[in-house]
C-alpha cells in the first residue's frame, strides 16, 4: 500500500462516501463490458433481496424478467455506443421470486471501461397505477360489458394484470336458496372438486369478509362483499410466493369490493332490462321487445327480397280453466303453453306474450307459405295436448291467425291487423285450427 499521505486521504474519503452511498434507498451499481456487477451499494441488496456477495460477478440480465430482456439489451447497447439513459424501466426478479419494477438511469465509463448505473424502485408507483387503472376497468365494464359472463371474464383479465394467477373462478351464493354456483370459471380449474371443498366450508367462507388463503393448494378466496352481505367469492390461484402476503391481502381485499359493486350494478342493469323487454310471467318477449324484432326483420327482407310470417295465437277455453281451478292454475297453463310455443319454432324465431292468453309469434324467414302453415299445424298439435297442472288434466286448443310478408302488407301494423282478424276467425269456427 502505497504511504502517499494524499493516497491515505483519498481513502479515508472514499470510505466516508461509501457510508453514504449506502445510506440512498436506490442502487448504484457498476458492471462490466459484459454486465457483470463490480460494486454494488447497500440499497442493491434492498432491491434484489441478494447480498453483495452474491450479486458480485453476476450476469446482471439473469435476472432482469423474460418479457424485458430484449428492451434492456437494446438500451444496453445505446448505452455502450454513448447515449445516456435516464428513464429507462424494466422488472427484475428477487431472490424470493417477487417482481420488481425499476427506473434507471445509466451511462458508460470508457475510460474505466465500465457502465455506472443507478436503480430506483418503482414498484409501489407502479402498483398504485396499476390499481387505478383496474378500478377503472372494472367500472368500465360494469357498465359496457353486454352480459354477466362477458363481465367475470373481463374481470378475469384484469385480475391477471394485478397477480401471477394461473386459475380463477368467481363463485356466487345465493342466500334464499343458500346455493352456490360457480359463474365463471377458467377452463383448466377441477370444478367439481373445488365445488365439493368450497360446500365443505361453505358457512365459514361465506359469513366472513377476510382473505382466505389456502397455502397447501396455493389459493385465495376473497369475499365479494357488498354494504349489506358477502355475494360470493373471487378464488384464484397464485404463485407460492405471493401466498398470505400482506400486500397481496390489501390488494384482493380492495379490488373485491370494487368487484362486488360491479357485479351487483351489472345483475341490476340486466334484471331492470329484463323486466322492461320481458314478461315478468313466461319469459319471452314482451310487446317493446317484439317491436323492435318486428321492425329488423321487415327491413331485412324487404332488402333481401325475403318472406317472414305473423301468428297471432290465442287459447281456446283459458277463461273457463282460470275461473274454475283459480289464477295459479292459469298462471301455470300459460307459463306451459309458452313453453310447448318455444319448442315449436326455431331459436332465431321470436315468441312474445301480448297480455292475457294472447301470443304472436314471428317467423323471420321462410322459404314459402307452406312453411308457415307446417309450423301452425305443430303448434296446434301441441296445444291440443291434455296439460296437468297439479295434479289436474286440463283440456286446451288454440286459434291461430297467419300474416305473411309481402301477401298481406309490408308493415308491422297491417300485419298484426292481419293476422288478428285471421285468429278471431278460426276462433269463430269452432277453435283448434289456423288460418290465412
Amino acid at each position: 500500500m502505497s504511504s502517499d499521505p494524499n493516497y491515505l486521504l483519498d481513502q479515508k474519503k472514499l470510505e466516508s462516501l461509501s457510508h453514504y452511498i449506502d445510506m440512498l434507498l436506490d442502487a448504484i451499481c457498476i458492471v462490466d463490458k459484459e454486465g457483470h456487477f463490480l460494486f454494488l451499494s447497500a440499497g442493491a441488496e434492498r432491491i434484489f433481496g441478494y447480498s453483495r456477495e452474491e450479486l458480485l460477478g453476476k450476469q446482471m440480465l439473469e435476472m432482469v424478467h423474460p418479457d424485458d430482456r430484449e428492451a434492456t439489451l437494446n438500451a444496453v447497447d445505446d448505452i455502450m455506443n454513448g447515449l445516456e439513459k435516464t428513464d429507462f424501466e424494466n422488472r427484475y426478479i428477487r431472490k424470493d421470486g417477487q417482481i420488481v419494477y425499476l427506473l434507471w438511469s445509466a451511462k458508460w465509463a470508457s475510460n474505466e471501461a465500465f457502465r455506472i448505473a443507478v436503480a430506483r424502485d418503482i414498484s409501489r408507483h407502479k402498483r398504485a397505477e396499476a390499481i387505478q387503472s383496474a378500478m377503472y376497468a372494472i367500472s368500465e365494464a360494469a357498465h359496457h360489458e353486454e352480459s354477466l359472463s362477458s363481465l367475470y371474464k373481463r374481470i378475469h383479465q384484469i385480475m391477471e394484470t394485478l397477480l401471477p394467477i394461473s386459475d380463477f373462478v368467481i363463485a356466487l351464493y345465493d342466500q334464499q336458496t343458500q346455493l352456490l354456483t360457480f359463474a365463471y370459471t377458467s377452463s383448466d380449474v377441477d370444478g367439481e372438486l373445488l365445488h365439493a371443498h368450497l360446500s365443505q366450508n361453505l358457512t365459514s367462507w361465506i359469513d366472513s369478509r377476510k382473505v382466505c388463503f389456502d397455502t397447501d393448494n396455493g389459493w385465495i378466496k376473497v369475499p365479494l362483499c357488498t354494504a349489506e352481505r358477502v355475494i360470493g367469492s373471487l378464488i384464484a390461484r397464485v404463485e407460492a410466493q405471493h401466498i398470505n402476503t400482506e400486500d397481496s391481502q390489501h390488494l384482493l381485499e380492495y379490488i373485491s369490493t370494487q368487484v362486488a359493486a360491479a357485479i351487483t350494478r351489472k345483475q341490476l342493469h340486466d334484471r331492470l332490462r329484463f323486466l322492461a323487454m320481458y314478461d315478468h310471467l313466461t319469459g319471452l318477449a314482451n310487446r317493446e321487445l317484439f317491436h323492435d324484432r318486428m321492425q329488423l326483420a321487415i327491413a331485412r327482407a324487404l332488402r333481401q327480397k325475403t318472406e317472414l310470417a305473423l301468428f297471432y295465437l290465442d287459447l281456446d277455453n283459458f277463461k273457463q280453466a282460470n275461473d274454475t281451478f283459480g289464477h295459479d292454475v292459469g298462471d301455470a297453463l300459460l307459463q306451459q303453453a309458452a313453453e310447448r310455443i318455444q319448442s315449436c319454432v326455431r331459436s332465431s324465431d321470436t315468441v312474445a306474450r301480448f297480455g292475457g292468453d294472447e301470443f304472436v309469434v314471428l317467423l323471420e324467414t321462410i322459404s314459402h307459405q307452406q312453411d308457415a302453415k307446417s309450423i301452425a299445424e305443430k303448434i296446434r298439435q301441441t296445444m291440443a295436448k291434455v296439460f296437468i297442472v297439479g295434479g289436474c288434466e286440463i283440456h286446451l286448443s288454440s286459434s291461430i291467425g297467419i300474416a305473411l310478408l309481402p301477401v298481406h302488407g309490408d308493415v308491422e301494423k297491417t300485419l298484426l291487423q292481419h293476422a288478428d282478424h285471421a285468429m278471431y276467425e278460426a276462433k269463430r269456427l269452432g277453435g283448434n285450427q289456423y288460418i290465412i
